[in-house]
């Protein structure tokens, strides 16, 4: 069991800005990182679990802490690279990452983790994804405000939030969209 190259691994985050922010101009020392991310889901992710009760709160936080963990090893891939090579292509290899990962510190319960976000199977996994792309929004308008050329990430997060507040129930919905 290697616990500590796992943490080395995810510490790597927090040394990797957004590719899309240094693809609109935004300096690499100003760049949101991905760890600085992965902060900002997990808040938003408390926020949720402290409004909605039928929800695995820890599986929730734990499922947004590691879901971009794959990315210390493969980087962040810009929408644009993901849109040429495919989600599957993406999710297949962040998933080998990942288990990867899992065998090496011999934690296999991240690599179920991981696939349950990816797979969008639960109301967790789905809630996890809407606070990914829900602090992405929040960045690019900060972005924005401040002269950046971010408006078609925060025009794309907009859309794709929209399009998943009408898989949720009417309740969560209006809970949901309280945050926006």
């Amino acid at each position: 069991m290697d616990h500590k190259k796992l943490l080395e691994k995810a510490a790597v985050l927090k040394n990797m800005p957004r590719t899309g922010w240094l693809q609109r101009g935004v300096p690499p020392s100003e760049a949101e990182t991905i760890a600085e991310h992965t902060f900002e889901v997990t808040s938003i992710l408390t926020v949720i679990g402290m409004r909605v009760h039928d929800l695995n709160k820890d599986r929730l936080l734990f499922m947004g802490v590691v879901h971009d963990w794959g990315e210390a090893v493969s980087g962040d891939m810009p929408r644009s690279l993901t849109m040429r090579i495919g989600n599957d292509m993406k999710s297949r290899t962040e998933i080998e990452i990942i288990k990867d990962m899992a065998d090496e510190s011999d934690l296999e319960e991240l690599e179920c983790v991981f696939r349950e976000y990816e797979e969008r199977r639960t109301k967790e996994a789905k809630l996890v994804k809407f606070a990914d792309i829900l602090s992405t929004l929040r960045q690019a308008i900060v972005y924005a405000d401040r002269g950046f050329h971010t408006e078609d990430i925060a025009s794309s997060c907009k859309v794709e939030l929209e399009e998943m507040l009408e898989r949720f129930d009417e309740g969560l919905r209006g809970q949901l969209r309280a945050l926006l």
